[in-house]
């Protein structure tokens, strides 16, 4: 008969496996290529789960600290109008401005989140001379 304990190691190393992959982002947000610098980066959005268009209602830029620096809701609220490209401080038509978008600061970290049924996130730095880098989380 097995120990209890013996099998725990197991259960919870695929417990982690299950979690990992299930809080995995569906959504992909990527730079747009040749629109990488200051003011207004691009940002390519691609639902691997609709490949016509993503589908999402929120978009969120935050800097490290956390503080929103856009903020964009679907109106009416749903994934209707969400697009595949989306260009900083420019809302898609569809979108209003929750919060009114403010000028990315060379050296700053920021994040892209863009959010609906599934959610995408795009880390990304900005460089003294107002390129836009994307990084890791």
């Amino acid at each position: 008969m097995t120990s209890p304990r013996g099998a725990s190691p197991w259960w919870c190393s695929a417990l982690l496996l299950l979690l990992l992959t299930a809080c995995r982002p569906v959504i992909q947000v990527t730079l747009a290529a040749g629109a990488q610098q200051l003011p207004a980066p691009r940002f390519e959005v691609e639902d691997p789960e609709h490949p016509d268009r993503p589908r999402y209602n929120t978009v969120q830029v935050l800097d490290r600290a956390g503080e929103v620096f856009w903020h964009l809701r679907a109106e009416p609220f749903g994934d209707l109008n969400s697009v595949g490209t989306l260009t900083y401080g420019e809302p898609p038509t569809g979108f209003m401005a929750v919060e009114e978008p403010r000028a990315l600061q060379p050296g700053g970290r920021y994040a892209l989140y863009v959010v609906g049924k599934n959610r995408g996130t795009l880390h990304f730095d900005v460089d003294a001379e107002g390129h836009v880098t994307a990084v890791p989380p």
